[in-house]
């Protein structure tokens, strides 16, 4: 969607700036933090490195978007990892919203309640929305990682079955099992597709054993213990699934499932959110992704900003790919000739 704007950002910050009272704390804004803020209203990726200005560009984006009559500020959705982030966040809204408000021109503006809260959180609320369709307790809370080691310790030490083989010692193999079970989920694959693929890697390194090489060796026990600790996570997953005990990873693997299999809750979602603002998106997970892409996806405007980078969660299924990847997940309509790729060069400061 094409914006046909009253006001250009630079103007906003003008009448800002102009206020006797707070005027000399609004900074003044960069040609590249312009573009972005006055950015169609269509799916965009922003690549922003530390320092460049990113939080002061969303929080103008907002406070743009409003104050042109574009969206109320109640249906703007804002996503970032961790609540001091999420807080940050929204107090900067909150505060630009409540000066544009002090203008003559914007006195109209009454609320400067936005909704900024993190993707687990925004998972959470959404699964607790919608349990009931998965048959889970909405008042349910996940299990602590405590918790869910105990319940992995619980399945290995109580372990029958002969045909494991595993010369690892116990908490090895617990936290085995949990790193498996979780990239098992993260990444939606079944213990038998593990299988297959295990027992093809040993088939095509067969030839290669007796040439006494241990690099594959190595790979081949690698591979013969994570086909034996198969079972164990099924049963793993299962012991958890019959009580109706779940995780903060089953959480948001749930809530995807959610946004991916029933259409409504996408209308529902973006019924009310008619804006999205995803920051740190390099670090997003495959659920994550899927939930998002899910409710968000085809063509509404979603705005990713990120630096692939610092990705820093690897360990949990983001990649430096994700911010490449954006198109995929989030494409254009037809209709839609807005630019898709946004840089913040500059390195300074203003956040």
């Amino acid at each position: 969607m094409s914006l046909d704007a009253q006001y250009s950002p630079e103007e906003i910050i003008a009448k800002l700036q102009a206020h006797p009272k707070f005027g000399a704390t609004i900074k003044p804004i960069t040609k590249f933090q312009s573009v972005i803020i006055s950015s169609d209203l269509e799916p965009a990726v922003v690549i922003a490195g530390a320092g460049s200005g990113k939080t002061e560009t969303m929080s103008n984006r907002v406070l743009y978007l409003v104050a042109n009559g574009f969206v109320t500020p109640d249906q703007i959705l804002g996503l970032t990892f961790t609540r001091k982030a999420a807080g940050e966040l929204s107090v900067r809204v909150r505060k630009r919203l409540r000066q544009l408000s002090a203008l003559p021109e914007f006195k109209h503006i009454t609320s400067s309640t936005t909704s900024v809260t993190t993707y687990h959180s925004y998972a959470a609320k959404l699964l607790s929305e919608h349990a009931i369709r998965y048959g889970i307790d909405a008042d349910a809370e996940p299990l602590g990682e405590a918790a869910i080691w105990q319940i992995a310790s619980d399945v290995v030490r109580n372990w029958s079955d002969d045909s494991y083989r595993n010369q690892s010692a116990v908490s090895t193999v617990i936290k085995d099992l949990l790193g498996l079970s979780k990239l098992m989920l993260e990444h939606q694959v079944k213990a038998a597709d593990i299988q297959m693929i295990g027992e093809e890697i040993l088939r095509k390194l067969a030839p290669l054993v007796g040439a006494r090489n241990e690099e594959v060796r190595s790979v081949e026990r690698a591979m013969l213990q994570r086909a034996s600790l198969l079972p164990m996570v099924d049963a793993f997953m299962q012991r958890r699934k019959s009580a109706g005990e779940f995780s903060f990873d089953d959480q948001m693997s749930l809530a995807a499932d959610i946004a991916e299999n029933f259409a409504d809750v996408g209308v529902l979602e973006r019924g009310k959110y008619k804006v999205v603002l995803l920051d740190e998106y390099q670090d997003t997970s495959q659920s994550q992704v899927r939930m998002l892409s899910s409710l968000f996806g085809g063509g509404h405007p979603v705005m990713a900003v990120g630096d692939p980078s610092q990705a820093i969660y690897t360990w949990r299924g983001a990649s430096a790919g994700t911010m490449a990847s954006f198109t995929k997940y989030f494409p254009k309509v037809d209709s839609q000739q807005g630019a898709l790729h946004f840089t913040l060069p500059t390195t300074f400061r203003n956040d």
